[in-house]
């Protein structure tokens, strides 16, 4: 049986790995982890697995472009200016966007939001929607601070700028362009010092409210309560659901953010929390990235993202519950239309058919868009998750388009390890109006009659991509380590907990048993999708194993006549109010394979 991915074992020094494991009293492969992922000597050790916001915090005013941001908004504050946060429909926005305007209004500031319409306005700082911001309130606002968005749009900043409005800009996206002119602008990209170089949207946002209240406290403009602990909830959930580098501040941000969430969180997420998982316990990083996200997101991506604004900021229980009974609603909509699109690009891409090979350098399909509020069609706020689906799928950058009417567009690019998005699309510039986003996962528009064009030009600079690394970009799978069975105790796996929380950047450990038999193998799921796995090595039986959405490999598992190198994270199973380890296959295939 052949492994369904390329195995590559991570490299850690085994002094290093016994100085830190004696050092820390830490179990030798909780000590390798570590080690391999660089945090090599005890001072480092101790600050990755015990966080404290005060002491590892980064000093906000060390931030690019936070003190003249935190002086220019505490004047417009001073001078009862109104201030427009303009935010963006996805879950960073929009948290980003409720966290600062929270913090002016505790500030004294007369703050108010604005988010654009992702299927009529489109991504960013728009001139539709700029101009419905301005007819809405009656005219230009004093100040309007960006969130998330505005670092590609020096056009629109200039026209702002026309009207006498103050222009300040907050983003994290990649700068693919000039700058724009506007009075401050606030972006890691800038400069910002290792540890903080990849805060998500919010997570600059929360940087600029540190730095506002300190400021304020500083000079006697601000003696109220710290401003701190409202505001980390949805800075670390979007920082999970934003795909940032848990590491740095990012990881200290999520770390904190779950920590105090039955402290903080507000009735809207208590409220979302309960009716999506059924649970009130505390969320991990697992239910920020796959639970509450997607519900924030799917918002933004059916209707308006305002109705998520509220339930972030909303104080009002009864409130909270009607609103997160209408996100699960949007949320339930958008899997339907995922579905479908997910099926017709499939089909268009040749990926339908049982044994499909695909063997271009990316995926580019696309289709009709759904006239304004409808949902059929290729629905622009669901684009971007059939890309990633068909990224998955293939291993290659996959680009999804919602064509207009006039054969213009707006796609959507993911594009996994050994790709760079945002440098795909700037070789296909020339039949782009724009383009927007990070290495991973990157936004764009489409010029009238041109994707064929974009087509061939998209797939050669992925192919370049390809070619230049060793290889050819196969799909490879981390393996931190290889265990005896009798190691993979309960306890092992509470220990290995304490480098989470786990997600892009610090992804959950995974480890191999080598050269064990299937004792059982049989279907696990009311239809048969998921495997329950028993392995034994020399008659010491593994923990028992299930391995998610491989149901297809029953009888090759079965029939395996070879020992087999099984791969696979730690989970804790509470059935039946026992605590037990529980293994979570990740891949399996005969040692002769093992690389």
């Amino acid at each position: 049986m052949e492994p369904q991915f390329k195995w590559k074992e991570t490299s850690a020094d085994a002094e290093t790995v016994r100085t830190l494991a004696r050092a820390l009293e830490l179990p030798l492969p909780v000590a390798r982890v570590l080690v391999a992922r660089g945090v090599t000597d005890p001072a480092a050790a101790q600050r990755f697995l015990n966080p404290n916001l005060r002491d590892h915090l980064g000093a906000p005013f060390d931030f690019p472009g936070v003190r003249i941001t935190a002086e220019r908004l505490w004047q417009a504050i001073r001078d009862g200016r109104d201030i427009v946060v303009y935010g963006d429909f996805d879950a960073d926005g929009v948290a980003a966007a409720a966290l600062l305007v929270t913090a002016l209004q505790r500030l004294g500031g007369a703050a108010e939001v604005f988010l654009p319409l992702r299927e009529s306005e489109g991504y960013g700082l728009t001139r539709a929607a700029l101009d419905r911001c301005l007819r809405e309130r009656g005219g230009p606002p004093g100040v309007l601070v960006t969130v998330d968005c505005g670092i590609s749009s020096p056009h629109e900043v200039a026209y702002l700028t026309s009207l006498g409005v103050e222009v300040i800009i907050t983003d994290h996206h990649e700068l693919n362009g000039p700058l724009p002119e506007a009075a401050a602008i606030v972006n890691p990209k800038l400069g910002a010092s290792p540890g903080a170089e990849h805060l998500c949207g919010a997570g600059v946002a929360f940087k600029l409210a540190h730095a506002l209240a300190d400021l304020g406290k500083a000079n006697g403009w601000y003696q109220g309560a710290p401003l701190g602990g409202e505001l980390l909830v949805p800075a670390g959930l979007a920082t999970v659901t934003d795909i940032v580098p848990l590491t740095g501040e990012n990881r200290l941000l999520v770390w904190s953010a779950l920590k105090y969430w039955r402290h903080y969180a507000g009735p809207g997420l208590q409220a979302l929390l309960a009716r999506a998982a059924r649970q009130t316990m505390p969320p991990d990083a697992y239910t920020f990235g796959f639970v509450l996200g997607p519900r924030i997101n799917a918002a933004g991506r059916m209707e308006s993202a305002m109705t998520a604004f509220e339930l972030l900021t909303t104080r009002d229980r009864d409130r909270a519950a009607e609103l997160a009974a209408h996100l699960e609603g949007c949320n339930a909509r958008r899997r339907g239309v995922e579905e479908r699109i997910v099926l017709a690009a499939r089909k268009q891409c040749g990926l339908d058919a049982e044994d499909a090979v695909f063997d271009a350098a990316s995926v580019v399909v696309g289709g009709e868009g759904p006239h304004v509020g409808e949902e059929e069609g290729w629905h622009p706020g669901v684009i971007g998750i059939v890309a990633a689906r068909l990224c998955d799928d293939t291993g290659r950058p996959a680009a999804v388009v919602s064509f207009d009417q006039d054969g213009a567009g707006r796609g959507s690019v993911r594009a996994g390890e050994g790709y760079h998005a945002l440098e795909a699309l700037a070789a296909a510039d020339e039949a782009l109006t724009g383009y927007g986003g990070h290495a991973s996962a990157a936004g764009f528009h489409l010029k009238p009659g041109a994707f064929d064009s974009f087509k061939q030009l998209f797939n050669a600079a992925c192919a370049r991509q390809a070619a230049a690394c060793e290889d050819g970009l196969p799909r490879s799978l981390t393996v931190d380590g290889w265990l005896e069975p009798e190691t993979l105790t309960l306890e092992l796996h509470r220990e290995i907990q304490r480098l989470a929380p786990f997600g892009n950047g610090n992804p959950a450990p995974r480890w191999g048993v080598r050269g064990v038999t299937a004792k059982e193998i049989r279907p696990l799921g009311a239809s048969g999708d998921h495997l329950l796995c028993m392995f034994e090595r020399d008659g010491y039986p593994l923990p028992r194993g299930v391995w998610f959405r491989n149901g297809d490999a029953l009888e090759t598992l079965r029939s395996a006549s070879a020992p087999l190198d099984v791969v696979f994270e730690l989970r804790e199973n509470n059935y039946g109010g026992e605590s037990s380890v529980e293994l979570q296959i990740v891949d399996a295939g005969n040692s002769e394979f093992r690389i």
